[in-house]
């Protein structure tokens, strides 16, 4: 609709003794803008609360509003601003938050429907007064809809309650498609309006505004769209305004909640909110790769928002969005499940063993031969995917359909490899913090070949970046040296002599033999079970005890496997923690654990103080509240641990700081010459962790220092190696 499309009065006025009165001209009128310019004389508490009834339609076309308005409050004539007085803009500020606390209901909705212009930049107010000092008695408005058809309102009417309901006030229209008269009176006022408005009319002293804005943000609620458009119909239904208004509503509901079924289905950007501008970037620059390509984000930084975001981007190009999302787990299928209903996408299909899809997807493959714009979103395993069950009920899905891949390294699965020349759709968004896979060159290369990208990638975000940028929170990392005892050493060194005959002092790298990845796996298991961890452990929770008086919101990364007494442990370190704080709770995240979702929610919510966990917590998951981790699985793999340490830095409202402790078991004494090069090829790899996590550390040379001694009796420079990474 358009202004066309309105009935106004023959006589192009509305008078409060006649029929239409005011107030309907702002109930029609006001839906239909996309700009509202008012020149006001008097502005009080009732003239919002009539505003009110039609102003989330407005907000909801995109609208911006520009007022112009004296410096006198109608309510008593109190007067807002004294020229004589410096604070001028903070007088009237005062003043505005008194009026807020002094109205009630449709007033509230319009002073949140102002929050909403004001914190999307769609809001400008402007107090002037003429010069010298006096007062703006103006009554008069231009109004632009979408297709920049023009109505200038003029008239006796106060912008007031009793001007638009009771009083014996008019207002005259003027019609940009009207006669020449009309035209030209438009033409006039609005160049006079805009002259105000950019402050280049000498005839007016222009007052503080960004005060005004600030008592807006403060004293209004915030609201999504859909809030405030359900909050206008319930205000149509209870105005108490008398049978006359209520007549004019009616003629509004219908239009109102159609609008509000609308905005229920139609996908949109979250949280009420646009993206951010690297997310911008990022489907940019995938439009520019033929969309297709690897998304390096730093776990933390919203890769999921962002690839939503193209998903978003491409319906609002086509009108119809089809996707497949792959996960590795099942709790990140149903994590990436409650972000898609944030963009209001509909039709969304969870495949995994835990739901029956089969049947909605038979359909739905079906459907797509009748409508191949039919929208929908399907979120799988990478597992699930690959069976032949998935590929056979998903033959007809379009080319065009976005293949999103999440923990994009998974792709590089032999069940999923083999089907990559198979897979026919064009659009192809990979996400990982960490795109490469360990020690698997030809898999890196078929995903690189599969999403059309190599290094440095079509967007990269670094952990740098977003600690600077404060997407990710800042933290101090402290490295704790572990040494083996004297039974695990003699373990140690009798697999690392076994191991030395396979050990290339050339290449200084192991033969390829399944002897050696025998040796290395039982050699790797006695740095996880290291008996001394435990003593480390006990040590960093007391002392963390003592310093905060509690051990709430702390993460726990366990070893994986059992002790010589067939113990998990897992369950020794929660031992441990049990024995120091009976009175906290923790509990296991595991693959086993049936209620995750309530698990998390309960450490998010400090019902459970501590929180333990062993490799299911690697890829995705979200823990934004975990400030205190301790690292006691020694881990070698990059992508592991800057995964962890992304875990522990997502940002949270009460959160400042993340402290990180990491557990780095090294021999007790280097051993004879014969595997020191096979140890120092060890200890290499555990400090090429310590320096990644320490880099970007508040305290980083403090973490430095903790590792000097046994870097210098390695002969291992560990500036060096810093520089060598960063090549």
């Amino acid at each position: 609709m358009s202004f066309l499309d309105i009935k106004f009065p023959e006589l192009l006025e509305y008078s409060s003794d006649e029929i239409p009165i005011p107030i309907e001209f702002y109930l029609d009128v006001l839906p239909e803008c996309k700009c509202i310019y008012l020149k006001l004389g008097y502005f009080s508490s009732k003239a919002i609360q009539v505003l009110s009834y039609s102003f989330a339609q407005f907000i909801y076309n995109g609208g911006v509003i520009k007022i112009i308005t004296n410096h006198f409050l109608y309510n008593d004539d109190k007067e807002l601003l004294d020229v004589n007085n410096i604070d001028l803009a903070g007088k009237f500020k005062n003043d505005l938050k008194w009026l807020n606390e002094n109205i009630q209901g449709s007033d509230k909705h319009f002073m949140n429907c102002l929050k909403f212009l004001v914190k999307y930049n769609k809001l400008e107010l402007i107090p002037v007064m003429l010069k010298p000092a006096r007062m703006v008695h103006y009554k008069q408005g231009l109004f632009v809809d979408a297709e920049d058809n023009v109505l200038f309102m003029d008239g006796s009417c106060n912008f007031t309650a009793n001007g638009l309901l009771e009083n014996g006030e008019t207002i005259s229209l003027f019609r940009s498609w009207g006669s020449e008269l009309e035209k030209n009176k438009i033409d006039k006022k609005r160049i006079d309006i805009e002259k105000i408005i950019e402050k280049k009319n000498d005839n007016y002293l222009y007052l503080k505004k960004e005060h005004i804005l600030d008592a807006v943000a403060v004293n209004g609620e915030e609201k999504k769209i859909d809030e405030l458009l359900k909050d206008e119909l319930c205000l149509m239904h209870n105005s108490g305004l008398g049978a006359q208004i209520t007549g004019i509503f009616n003629k509004h509901e219908e239009i109102l909640n159609s609008i509000i079924k609308k905005v229920e289905v139609t996908p949109k950007f979250p949280f009420n909110s646009f993206p951010r501008d690297y997310q911008d970037e990022a489907y940019s620059n995938w439009l520019k790769n033929e969309k297709k390509g690897i998304f390096a984000m730093a776990t933390g930084t919203g890769k999921t928002i962002t690839a939503l975001n193209c998903l978003l981007n491409e319906y609002l190009e086509a009108g119809n969005y089809q996707a497949i999302i792959l996960v590795p787990s099942k709790q990140l299928l149903n994590q990436w499940y409650d972000e898609v209903l944030q963009f209001n996408f509909q039709n969304i299909i969870l495949v995994s063993s835990d739901y029956e899809w089969r049947k909605r997807l038979n359909e739905l493959n079906t459907n797509i031969l009748f409508n191949k714009n039919k929208s929908f979103i399907i979120i799988a395993t990478y597992i699930t995917f690959a069976g032949d069950d998935f590929q056979s009920k998903s033959c007809n899905f379009p080319e065009s359909t976005i293949l999103i891949a999440d923990e994009a390294h998974n792709i590089g699965m032999e069940s999923v490899k083999k089907l990559l020349k198979k897979i026919k759709y064009i659009k192809r968004i990979a996400l990982s913090a960490t795109p490469k896979r360990n020690f698997d060159v030809e898999g890196n290369l078929v995903i690189e070949k599969f999403f059309n990208d190599v290094e440095p990638y079509t967007f990269s975000f670094s952990m740098e970046k977003a600690i600077k940028e404060g997407i990710l929170c800042h933290y101090n990392y402290y490295p704790h040296i572990v040494s083996l005892n004297t039974e695990e050493m003699d373990e140690y060194i009798d697999i690392s002599k076994k191991l030395l005959k396979f050990f290339d002092h050339v290449k200084k790298e192991y033969k390829k033999n399944p002897v050696v990845d025998s040796l290395l796996l039982k050699r790797k298991n006695i740095l996880h079970k290291a008996e001394n961890k435990l003593v480390a452990f006990r040590n960093i929770i007391q002392e963390h005890k003592v310093e905060c008086g509690n051990l709430k919101y702390t993460f726990v990364y366990a070893p994986e496997g059992s002790d010589k007494d067939n113990v998990r442990l897992i369950d020794r370190y929660m031992d441990v923690f049990e024995e120091i704080s009976p009175f906290s709770k923790a509990y296991a995240y595991t693959h086993h654990t049936d209620n995750k979702n309530e698990v998390m929610k309960n450490f998010e919510n400090g019902y459970t103080d501590v929180l333990f966990s062993m490799k299911c917590l690697d890829e995705g998951v979200d823990i934004p509240r975990a400030e205190f981790a301790i690292f006691c699985s020694s881990t070698g793999n990059p992508r592991q641990f800057i995964q962890r340490r992304g875990r522990v830095l997502r940002t949270h409202p009460d959160k400042s700081l993340a402290t990180i402790h990491d557990l780095i078991v090294v021999p007790s004494n280097p051993a004879d010459s014969d595997t020191y090069l096979i140890e120092r090829n060890m200890i290499r790899n555990e400090l090429i962790r310590v320096i990644y996590f320490a880099s970007l550390a508040d305290n980083y040379y403090a973490a430095m220092d903790v590792c000097e001694e046994i870097s210098e009796r390695y002969e291992l420079d560990l500036f060096a190696l810093q520089e060598e990474l960063r090549e």
